[in-house]
Protein backbone atom coordinates (compact mmCIF):
# COMPACT_ATOMS: atom_id res chain seq x y z
CA UNK A 1 0.00 0.00 0.00
CA UNK A 2 2.81 2.40 0.90
CA UNK A 3 4.25 1.92 -2.56
CA UNK A 4 1.22 3.74 -3.98
CA UNK A 5 -0.14 6.03 -1.26
CA UNK A 6 3.13 7.65 -0.19
CA UNK A 7 4.03 8.68 -3.76
CA UNK A 8 0.49 10.05 -4.14
CA UNK A 9 1.05 12.25 -1.09
CA UNK A 10 4.41 13.40 -2.43
CA UNK A 11 2.94 14.20 -5.86
CA UNK A 12 0.04 16.09 -4.29
CA UNK A 13 2.49 18.15 -2.25
CA UNK A 14 4.64 18.94 -5.31
CA UNK A 15 1.63 19.81 -7.47
CA UNK A 16 0.15 22.11 -4.83
CA UNK A 17 2.76 24.76 -5.61
CA UNK A 18 2.80 25.40 -9.39
CA UNK A 19 -0.51 27.28 -9.63
CA UNK A 20 0.54 29.49 -6.70
CA UNK A 21 3.91 30.12 -8.34
CA UNK A 22 2.24 30.95 -11.65
CA UNK A 23 0.17 33.61 -9.90
CA UNK A 24 3.23 34.95 -8.08
CA UNK A 25 5.15 35.27 -11.35
CA UNK A 26 2.26 36.75 -13.35
CA UNK A 27 3.45 40.38 -12.99
CA UNK A 28 6.88 39.48 -14.40
CA UNK A 29 6.41 36.72 -16.96
CA UNK A 30 3.75 36.10 -19.59
CA UNK A 31 2.10 32.72 -20.17
CA UNK A 32 4.39 31.54 -22.95
CA UNK A 33 7.63 32.58 -21.27
CA UNK A 34 6.63 30.84 -18.05
CA UNK A 35 5.79 27.62 -19.88
CA UNK A 36 9.08 27.59 -21.78
CA UNK A 37 11.36 28.15 -18.78
CA UNK A 38 9.43 25.82 -16.51
CA UNK A 39 9.80 22.92 -18.95
CA UNK A 40 13.38 23.86 -19.79
CA UNK A 41 14.32 23.65 -16.10
CA UNK A 42 12.43 20.37 -15.71
CA UNK A 43 14.13 18.90 -18.79
CA UNK A 44 17.61 19.77 -17.52
CA UNK A 45 16.86 18.47 -14.02
CA UNK A 46 15.38 15.18 -15.23
CA UNK A 47 18.14 14.66 -17.80
CA UNK A 48 20.83 15.06 -15.13
CA UNK A 49 19.00 12.64 -12.81
CA UNK A 50 18.61 10.16 -15.66
CA UNK A 51 22.23 10.34 -16.80
CA UNK A 52 23.56 9.96 -13.27
CA UNK A 53 21.31 7.20 -12.00
CA UNK A 54 19.48 5.46 -14.84
CA UNK A 55 21.38 5.91 -18.07
CA UNK A 56 20.42 2.47 -19.40
CA UNK A 57 16.71 3.11 -18.87
CA UNK A 58 16.97 6.37 -20.78
CA UNK A 59 18.64 4.58 -23.67
CA UNK A 60 15.99 1.86 -23.61
CA UNK A 61 13.28 4.53 -23.86
CA UNK A 62 14.75 5.80 -27.13
CA UNK A 63 13.05 2.90 -28.93
CA UNK A 64 9.69 4.30 -27.74
CA UNK A 65 10.48 7.84 -28.88
CA UNK A 66 7.64 8.00 -31.40
CA UNK A 67 5.12 6.93 -28.77
CA UNK A 68 6.32 9.73 -26.48
CA UNK A 69 5.63 12.43 -29.06
CA UNK A 70 1.88 12.06 -28.56
CA UNK A 71 1.86 12.64 -24.77
CA UNK A 72 4.31 15.52 -25.25
CA UNK A 73 1.89 17.29 -27.58
CA UNK A 74 -1.02 16.62 -25.22
CA UNK A 75 1.02 17.92 -22.27
CA UNK A 76 1.95 21.08 -24.17
CA UNK A 77 -1.69 21.83 -24.98
CA UNK A 78 -2.63 21.15 -21.37
CA UNK A 79 0.03 23.51 -20.05
CA UNK A 80 -0.94 26.42 -22.30
CA UNK A 81 -4.61 26.22 -21.31
CA UNK A 82 -3.80 25.61 -17.64
CA UNK A 83 -1.44 28.56 -17.29
CA UNK A 84 -3.89 30.83 -19.11
CA UNK A 85 -6.67 29.62 -16.84
CA UNK A 86 -4.64 30.31 -13.70
CA UNK A 87 -3.87 33.80 -15.00
CA UNK A 88 -7.59 34.50 -15.34
CA UNK A 89 -8.88 32.82 -12.17
CA UNK A 90 -6.83 32.11 -9.04
CA UNK A 91 -4.60 29.40 -7.65
CA UNK A 92 -7.24 27.78 -5.46
CA UNK A 93 -10.04 28.05 -8.04
CA UNK A 94 -7.90 26.52 -10.77
CA UNK A 95 -7.11 23.64 -8.41
CA UNK A 96 -10.79 23.12 -7.63
CA UNK A 97 -11.81 23.09 -11.29
CA UNK A 98 -8.93 20.77 -12.07
CA UNK A 99 -10.48 18.10 -9.85
CA UNK A 100 -12.88 17.32 -12.69
CA UNK A 101 -10.26 14.80 -13.76
CA UNK A 102 -11.70 12.54 -11.06
CA UNK A 103 -14.68 12.10 -13.40
CA UNK A 104 -12.92 12.22 -16.77
CA UNK A 105 -10.08 9.81 -16.00
CA UNK A 106 -12.28 6.96 -14.69
CA UNK A 107 -14.61 7.40 -17.68
CA UNK A 108 -11.69 7.04 -20.08
CA UNK A 109 -10.10 4.24 -18.04
CA UNK A 110 -13.32 2.21 -18.10
CA UNK A 111 -13.15 2.21 -21.88
CA UNK A 112 -9.54 1.10 -22.22
CA UNK A 113 -8.60 -0.80 -19.04
CA UNK A 114 -10.50 -3.75 -17.58
CA UNK A 115 -8.81 -3.53 -14.17
CA UNK A 116 -9.91 0.11 -13.79
CA UNK A 117 -13.46 -0.89 -14.75
CA UNK A 118 -13.60 -3.18 -11.74
CA UNK A 119 -12.45 -0.38 -9.43
CA UNK A 120 -14.92 2.20 -10.73
CA UNK A 121 -17.98 -0.05 -10.29
CA UNK A 122 -16.96 -0.91 -6.72
CA UNK A 123 -19.48 0.60 -4.29
CA UNK A 124 -16.72 2.02 -2.07
CA UNK A 125 -15.27 3.89 -5.03
CA UNK A 126 -18.69 5.23 -6.01
CA UNK A 127 -19.49 6.34 -2.45
CA UNK A 128 -16.04 7.89 -2.01
CA UNK A 129 -16.27 9.75 -5.31
CA UNK A 130 -19.76 11.07 -4.55
CA UNK A 131 -18.77 12.25 -1.06
CA UNK A 132 -15.66 13.89 -2.49
CA UNK A 133 -17.60 15.75 -5.15
CA UNK A 134 -20.12 16.93 -2.59
CA UNK A 135 -17.18 18.43 -0.75
CA UNK A 136 -15.74 20.02 -3.88
CA UNK A 137 -19.15 21.46 -4.80
CA UNK A 138 -19.47 22.97 -1.34
CA UNK A 139 -16.03 24.54 -1.59
CA UNK A 140 -16.92 26.15 -4.92
CA UNK A 141 -20.35 27.37 -3.81
CA UNK A 142 -18.96 28.57 -0.52
CA UNK A 143 -16.61 30.95 -2.23
CA UNK A 144 -19.51 33.13 -3.37
CA UNK A 145 -19.47 35.34 -6.44
CA UNK A 146 -16.15 35.77 -8.17
CA UNK A 147 -15.33 39.30 -9.31
CA UNK A 148 -12.15 38.49 -11.22
CA UNK A 149 -12.38 39.82 -14.79
CA UNK A 150 -12.39 37.02 -17.34
CA UNK A 151 -13.11 34.35 -14.72
CA UNK A 152 -15.60 32.55 -16.99
CA UNK A 153 -13.08 32.22 -19.80
CA UNK A 154 -10.40 31.18 -17.36
CA UNK A 155 -12.65 28.49 -15.89
CA UNK A 156 -13.32 27.14 -19.39
CA UNK A 157 -9.58 27.02 -20.09
CA UNK A 158 -8.97 25.08 -16.87
CA UNK A 159 -11.65 22.56 -17.86
CA UNK A 160 -10.04 22.12 -21.29
CA UNK A 161 -6.64 21.72 -19.63
CA UNK A 162 -8.08 19.14 -17.24
CA UNK A 163 -9.52 17.16 -20.14
CA UNK A 164 -6.11 17.17 -21.85
CA UNK A 165 -4.43 16.03 -18.64
CA UNK A 166 -6.93 13.21 -18.23
CA UNK A 167 -6.24 11.94 -21.74
CA UNK A 168 -2.53 12.18 -21.02
CA UNK A 169 -2.82 10.25 -17.73
CA UNK A 170 -4.77 7.39 -19.31
CA UNK A 171 -2.36 7.21 -22.25
CA UNK A 172 0.66 7.14 -19.95
CA UNK A 173 -0.63 4.23 -17.90
CA UNK A 174 0.00 1.87 -20.79
CA UNK A 175 3.52 3.21 -21.39
CA UNK A 176 4.70 2.88 -17.78
CA UNK A 177 4.27 -0.88 -18.06
CA UNK A 178 7.18 -1.06 -20.52
CA UNK A 179 9.04 2.27 -20.21
CA UNK A 180 10.54 3.69 -17.02
CA UNK A 181 8.45 6.62 -15.65
CA UNK A 182 11.43 8.92 -15.20
CA UNK A 183 12.49 8.27 -18.78
CA UNK A 184 8.97 9.08 -19.94
CA UNK A 185 8.71 12.42 -18.18
CA UNK A 186 12.28 13.30 -19.21
CA UNK A 187 11.60 12.92 -22.92
CA UNK A 188 8.10 14.39 -22.66
CA UNK A 189 9.60 17.47 -20.97
CA UNK A 190 12.31 17.78 -23.62
CA UNK A 191 9.79 17.52 -26.47
CA UNK A 192 7.46 19.98 -24.73
CA UNK A 193 10.34 22.45 -24.33
CA UNK A 194 11.01 22.20 -28.05
CA UNK A 195 7.33 22.95 -28.72
CA UNK A 196 7.27 25.90 -26.31
CA UNK A 197 10.45 27.58 -27.60
CA UNK A 198 9.12 28.97 -30.92
CA UNK A 199 5.86 29.96 -29.19
CA UNK A 200 7.74 31.84 -26.47
CA UNK A 201 10.09 33.36 -29.06
CA UNK A 202 7.21 34.71 -31.15
CA UNK A 203 4.66 35.65 -28.49
CA UNK A 204 6.60 35.75 -25.23
CA UNK A 205 9.62 37.57 -23.84
CA UNK A 206 12.48 35.12 -23.31
CA UNK A 207 15.13 37.80 -22.51
CA UNK A 208 12.94 39.00 -19.61
CA UNK A 209 14.49 36.38 -17.34
CA UNK A 210 17.75 38.35 -17.36
CA UNK A 211 15.95 41.49 -16.17
CA UNK A 212 14.36 40.13 -13.00
CA UNK A 213 15.79 39.39 -9.56
CA UNK A 214 17.62 36.18 -8.73
CA UNK A 215 14.77 35.21 -6.41
CA UNK A 216 12.26 35.35 -9.26
CA UNK A 217 14.57 33.42 -11.54
CA UNK A 218 14.86 30.69 -8.93
CA UNK A 219 11.09 30.74 -8.39
CA UNK A 220 10.40 30.33 -12.12
CA UNK A 221 12.92 27.56 -12.70
CA UNK A 222 12.12 25.90 -9.38
CA UNK A 223 8.42 25.74 -10.23
CA UNK A 224 9.31 23.66 -13.28
CA UNK A 225 11.57 21.29 -11.37
CA UNK A 226 9.01 20.82 -8.61
CA UNK A 227 5.77 20.70 -10.60
CA UNK A 228 6.85 19.13 -13.88
CA UNK A 229 9.79 17.04 -12.70
CA UNK A 230 9.38 15.81 -9.13
CA UNK A 231 5.57 15.79 -9.16
CA UNK A 232 5.32 13.69 -12.29
CA UNK A 233 7.94 11.20 -11.11
CA UNK A 234 5.91 10.44 -8.00
CA UNK A 235 2.64 10.41 -9.96
CA UNK A 236 3.86 7.81 -12.46
CA UNK A 237 5.16 5.62 -9.68
CA UNK A 238 1.83 5.81 -7.84
CA UNK A 239 -0.22 4.99 -10.95
CA UNK A 240 1.67 1.71 -11.38
CA UNK A 241 0.43 0.58 -7.94
CA UNK A 242 -3.05 2.07 -7.42
CA UNK A 243 -4.25 2.96 -10.94
CA UNK A 244 -5.38 6.21 -12.54
CA UNK A 245 -8.92 6.23 -11.12
CA UNK A 246 -7.91 6.03 -7.46
CA UNK A 247 -5.11 8.53 -8.08
CA UNK A 248 -7.55 11.02 -9.60
CA UNK A 249 -9.96 10.88 -6.66
CA UNK A 250 -7.11 11.04 -4.16
CA UNK A 251 -5.93 14.31 -5.72
CA UNK A 252 -9.22 15.88 -4.65
CA UNK A 253 -7.19 16.70 -1.55
CA UNK A 254 -5.16 19.23 -3.51
CA UNK A 255 -7.61 22.17 -3.24
CA UNK A 256 -7.06 22.07 0.51
CA UNK A 257 -3.28 22.24 0.25
CA UNK A 258 -3.43 24.83 -2.54
CA UNK A 259 -5.94 26.83 -0.51
CA UNK A 260 -3.62 26.85 2.49
CA UNK A 261 -0.60 27.87 0.44
CA UNK A 262 -2.67 30.42 -1.47
CA UNK A 263 -3.81 31.95 1.81
CA UNK A 264 -0.31 32.12 3.27
CA UNK A 265 1.34 33.56 0.15
CA UNK A 266 -1.36 35.18 -2.01
CA UNK A 267 -3.91 36.08 0.64
CA UNK A 268 -6.64 33.87 -0.85
CA UNK A 269 -9.09 32.93 1.90
CA UNK A 270 -11.50 30.09 2.64
CA UNK A 271 -14.95 30.60 4.14
CA UNK A 272 -16.42 28.46 6.91
CA UNK A 273 -18.53 26.59 4.36
CA UNK A 274 -15.38 25.81 2.39
CA UNK A 275 -13.65 24.45 5.49
CA UNK A 276 -16.60 22.17 6.30
CA UNK A 277 -16.85 21.07 2.68
CA UNK A 278 -13.13 20.41 2.67
CA UNK A 279 -13.57 18.02 5.58
CA UNK A 280 -16.26 16.17 3.60
CA UNK A 281 -13.87 16.02 0.67
CA UNK A 282 -11.17 14.44 2.84
CA UNK A 283 -13.66 11.83 4.07
CA UNK A 284 -14.44 10.82 0.48
CA UNK A 285 -10.76 10.51 -0.36
CA UNK A 286 -10.25 8.35 2.73
CA UNK A 287 -12.94 5.95 1.50
CA UNK A 288 -11.19 5.64 -1.85
CA UNK A 289 -7.81 5.19 -0.17
CA UNK A 290 -9.29 2.41 1.97
CA UNK A 291 -10.51 0.71 -1.21
CA UNK A 292 -6.96 0.82 -2.57
CA UNK A 293 -5.66 -0.74 0.65
CA UNK A 294 -8.24 -3.52 0.54
CA UNK A 295 -7.48 -4.18 -3.12
CA UNK A 296 -3.76 -4.37 -2.40
CA UNK A 297 -4.33 -6.72 0.55
CA UNK A 298 -6.50 -9.08 -1.52
CA UNK A 299 -3.91 -9.13 -4.27
CA UNK A 300 -1.18 -9.98 -1.76
CA UNK A 301 -3.26 -12.82 -0.27
CA UNK A 302 -4.02 -14.25 -3.72
CA UNK A 303 -0.34 -14.12 -4.60
CA UNK A 304 0.58 -15.83 -1.34
CA UNK A 305 -1.91 -18.65 -1.92
CA UNK A 306 -0.45 -19.55 -5.30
Amino acid sequence: MKKGILPLLAAACAWSWPSVMIRMLKPDFDIYTQNFFRYLAASIFLSVIGILFMRKKLLDAVSSMKLLLIPAIIMSIHQVFFTTGVFKTSAVMSSLLGRLNAVIIPALSCIFYEDERKVVINRHFIIGALVSFIGVTGVIIGRGSNQIEGFGTGALFIIIATTCWSIYAVYIKKLVRSVDPIAIITFVSIFSTIVFFPIAYLFGDIPKITHVSTEKQILLLGSGILGVGIGNIFYYHAVKHVGTSISAVFFLLMPLSVGFIGFMILGETLTMMQMVSGSILIAGCWIVTKLAKNKSSRAAKQKGSL
